[in-house]
């Protein structure tokens, strides 16, 4: 039988089932119909951890807080909490990420290659905002649900920080 919980992220919430198994753990997002086999080790008395995903190895440091974490993977950061899944609480979950305004902000360090929205664009959920490029790669940024743009704070070649507000959106 396998356990729900509730992930949330500053964009995001989603529903993840955890199983465990003869062979070890699996996991999937809700309504996906593949389970992922992991495994999840830590690296002496560290908060350096060594994530399996299907026999890959992923190296992940973990800064554990009460109801969550920071995870760092390379240089991208990710703050996240996570609870038992109540259906009441994903219900919750699913409004707020739905509704007010939400800022979207440099993941990484980089530069702007192309920026595809102006204030006043209604956008959909997965639409392309703007692209940016750190160490050579092009990375899109896109919308986390539908909504209006209130803002664009950038400008193609412009160089941007981690964390520097790139787009407010006024989602709902």
């Amino acid at each position: 039988m396998a356990e729900k919980f509730l992930v949330r992220t500053e964009e995001s919430a989603s529903t993840w089932e955890i199983e465990r198994d003869d062979e070890g753990i699996r996991v999937r997002r809700e309504g996906q119909q593949e389970w992922t086999r992991v495994e999840l080790q830590r690296v002496g008395d560290s908060q350096l951890y060594l994530l399996m995903l299907e026999h890959r190895p992923v190296e992940i440091y973990l800064e554990r807080r009460r109801g969550g974490a920071r995870a760092t993977i390379g240089r991208h950061a990710f703050d996240f909490n996570v609870e038992r899944w109540r259906p009441q609480a994903a219900k919750l979950a699913a409004q707020q990420v739905q509704t007010g305004l939400r800022r979207i902000t440099a993941p990484m360090t980089g530069s702007i290659v192309e920026v595809r929205c102006k204030a006043g664009d209604r956008v959909a959920p997965g639409d392309v905002l703007l692209v940016i490029e750190s160490m050579k790669m092009n990375n899109e940024l896109r919308s986390p649900a539908a909504g209006v743009v209130e803002q664009v704070a950038v400008t193609g070649g412009q160089r941007v920080n981690a964390g520097d507000l790139l787009v407010a959106l006024h989602l709902g």
